[in-house]
């Protein structure tokens, strides 16, 4: 017999009341998707700037910035939350409230401020650079690298291209977009372009007129009915009865272009701003001296916001306060360290090849970070290897300037040549060379003195020290000592990016001189080394070596005969791109506590199991992984998390439950009950990392079987069986298993086809 509709109705409803009122024991929270994902860049770098209200919304070398004027609150927005890429030039916002957001090769964006979520990237774009925006209706023109094109918003298209205007060279890179009384200008490096829009072709060079003499066009804007081009030549002014650009400030460079009170204003490269008043007037107004302003607010009446390389400033009557959004120096991070409870450190450049990258070192602490470099009484900037003492204190190796020591009572103490057994270089005694730190298993601080030798310092100030000379024991004083690794034996392995690797055995006696001993291992002396430049190397819990090169990693088991002085390599492998690599280049090695190793490379992070095989390798397109080029890895022990240093930003991934998060409050499941009407997806967050997940009825019969793609530890179900058919409305179990054995079970419901 038929039940009467509404009878089922009335059931389906008191059916989803019960299981909501079942559901109360289970966690129902809304969890991020990629909960064990999350990604740190450097958004001090200001590139492009849109106030709205009290919002102000700023594009960054490391993502978007929004700054709530309400709240004085900061919330950034990166490739791991949609975001294109991180590299954002441009920013516009359409008639219907939504944010467009120009990258550096990765394609444009589309944020809904309404739902805070990105629209899958546009690709139309990808591969250019995205350096200005300016929306007109329903379309968003686009200055790139290689002219302006017209996106259609609501088809989501490209309807044309520009890509010669008027006299400018072909392809000529478009720096900035505006629209004024029908006409469309564009600042270019080469000079300024316009042209009428209501033209039938401006596909066609001659619909465009171009003035060459303007210099690199950094900016426009269109202010008090006119439109105003900022350059390296001071400010040049559309005449539209002449229909050219005339010469209107000519005192200092532009460097960028905003409006105060709908009056053009100039940020100069003297750090002074300038308004105008008439043709040839343009007079400075009170504000401090702030250099390298990058763009300039349009919309205020009585402020002026600046972005700037260093961050968000903001100038006028009364200005507000701003407080610190708190950016690491950069986005680039390679020696990562952990201190005390909770406490970060990263280093931004491995040595002083990359001094003009060098931001000293930064701290996380609470999401906040804080800069260490020279201005805040550093040696100097090339602050590149961290370590921790039995004290708990932090030794940063430097590159030239020898170690900076963190004291209990937060100074800095430097550990130099005077103050110990170091040198500096051959021809340079000041300049003292740490690159790199290590603790033994009995606290004493081992420094690779790089062309000097291995120092170690049972304390500071030290009771007792030694230099074991390299040159003293028969070495060539050119043998670069890079990076160092302890093995459980106590044996030292130092990577040389000149002369492969070199085993340093002190005897067992760290202190005393006459039984220390060199071994240096080449592709001479070993034709299985891939390569003799050596970046970095670890040794496991087995005593396994495992040697970072720029042609593959090298995998040895040592026979070390002590007495003789001999080191047998019977085992050895190496992992290449043959072996599934994505690149051979290898940055970055790390274990972590369930015998996996970690690898970084230039393409990706790739994880080596116990049992010596690739499990699988995590790039941006595969995980959250915020770039492919890794640098720096350390494991976190307490909390079960993998630190990922790249050059675009630093990962943080839950690689399995932590000591402090284990047990059911870890895990959740969500939307609890799950309706399977509509595209509605069960979530499931928590889990063991690269689990493998079955769903059950009550009665223990196999339902749904899900596996969790590599570098996630969440996966979503949509409701059917194995079979391909939805469930029935009930009471669900699932059991999720991971690698290591670890279990998580818990329960759900599901309502079938009601809202």
């Amino acid at each position: 017999m038929r039940l009467p509709h509404s009878f089922t109705m009335w059931l389906t409803v008191c059916l989803t009341l019960w299981l909501v009122g079942l559901a109360t024991t289970i966690r129902a929270d809304a969890q991020p998707v990629d909960s064990e994902w999350s990604a740190f860049t450097s958004m001090s770098g200001l590139t492009d700037l849109l106030v709205d209200g009290f919002d102000v919304w700023a594009t960054t070398t490391g993502g978007v910035l929004h700054y709530s004027r309400a709240l004085r609150r900061y919330k950034r927005y990166t490739q791991l939350d949609g975001l294109a890429g991180n590299q954002v030039l441009a920013i516009a916002a359409d008639t219907s409230g939504n944010l467009w957001f120009g990258t550096d090769g990765q394609g444009l964006s589309r944020f809904h401020r309404d739902t805070s979520s990105f629209d899958p990237p546009f690709l139309e774009f990808r591969d250019l650079s995205i350096l200005s925006l300016f929306v007109d209706g329903n379309r968003l023109y686009v200055g790139t690298s290689e002219g302006i094109s017209v996106f259609l918003i609501d088809r989501e298209e490209v309807k044309e291209s520009y890509r010669r205007l008027g006299n400018l060279a072909k392809d000529t890179e478009v720096t900035a977009v505006e629209i004024h009384a029908g006409v469309l200008f564009a600042g270019t490096p080469d000079g300024v372009a316009w042209a009428r829009l209501d033209q039938a072709n401006l596909q066609d060079p001659d619909s465009w007129k171009s003035k060459p003499n303007t210099g690199s066009v950094a900016d426009l804007v269109a202010a008090d009915g006119l439109v105003h081009a900022g350059s390296m030549m001071g400010v040049f002014t559309y005449d539209p009865a002449e229909d050219d650009f005339y010469h209107d400030f000519n005192s200092r460079g532009v460097t960028a272009m905003g409006a105060l009170g709908d009056i053009g204003t100039a940020a100069t490269v003297a750090g002074d701003f300038v308004t105008r008043r008439s043709r040839g007037i343009w007079q400075r107004i009170g504000a401090p001296i702030i250099t390298d302003v990058t763009t300039a607010s349009r919309m205020s009446r009585e402020h002026l916001w600046l972005g700037t390389k260093q961050g968000l400033r903001v100038v006028g009557t009364n200005a507000p306060s701003l407080p610190p959004s708190g950016e690491p120096g950069s986005s680039r991070f390679y020696e990562i360290a952990l201190v005390g409870d909770g406490e970060l450190w990263a280093a931004s450049v491995p040595d002083d090849q990359q001094r003009t990258l060098s931001a000293g070192a930064y701290r996380l602490v609470n999401d906040t970070w804080t800069v260490f470099d020279r201005s805040t009484g550093m040696p100097n900037d090339e602050l590149v290897a961290l370590e921790t003492d039995r004290s708990g204190r932090l030794w940063i190796g430097t590159w030239g300037g020898g170690v900076s020591m963190y004291d209990v009572t937060n100074t800095w103490v430097n550990i130099n040549r005077d103050r110990s057994v170091l040198r500096g270089v051959p021809g340079g005694p000041a300049f003292v060379v740490i690159s790199d730190i290590q603790r033994d298993r009995d606290g004493n601080m081992w420094l690779l003195n790089n062309l000097a030798g291995v120092a170690v310092l049972d304390n500071f100030p030290p009771t007792q020290q030694l230099l074991i000379d390299q040159v003293a024991l028969g070495l060539d004083p050119t043998i670069d000592f890079y990076r160092m690794a302890i093995g459980p034996d106590g044996l030292k392995w130092i990577a040389s990016r000149t002369h492969g690797f070199i085993l340093l055995d002190d005897g067992g006696t760290p202190f005393t001189r006459g039984d220390d001993r060199f071994v240096v291992v080449d592709q001479g002396v070993e034709p299985r080394l891939t390569s003799k430049r050596v970046s970095g190397v670890y040794v496991d819990d087995t005593g396994k070596v495992w040697l970072a090169t720029d042609s593959g990693l090298n995998v040895l088991t040592p026979d070390y005969d002590r007495a003789a002085g001999v080191l047998r390599r019977s085992a050895w492998r190496t992992y290449t791109t043959f072996d599934g690599l994505l690149s051979s280049e290898i940055n970055a090695i790390e274990g972590d506590d369930s015998g996996n190793i970690w690898v970084g490379t230039e393409a990706g992070l790739s994880r080596i199991g116990a049992d010596g095989e690739l499990d699988f390798t995590m790039t941006r397109s595969n995980s959250g992984l915020i770039d492919n080029r890794v640098k720096g890895l350390t494991f976190d022990s307490r909390m079960g998390e993998m630190w990922i240093g790249t050059f675009d930003g630093l990962n943080r991934l839950r690689v399995g439950a932590s000591d402090e998060t284990a047990g059911p409050e870890a895990f959740s499941v969500y939307p609890n009950p799950f309706v399977t009407a509509g595209r509605d997806e069960l979530t499931f967050t928590g889990l063991p990392f690269g689990a493998a997940l079955r769903i059950y009825t009550v009665a223990g019969e196999a339902v749904a079987s899900l596996q969790v793609d590599p570098g996630r530890a969440s996966v979503t179900w949509n409701g059917q069986n194995d079979s391909g058919f939805l469930v029935a409305s009930g009471i669900y179990y699932y059991l999720a298993e991971g690698e290591s054995g670890a279990r998580t079970r818990g329960r759900f419901a599901v309502v079938n086809g009601a809202r």
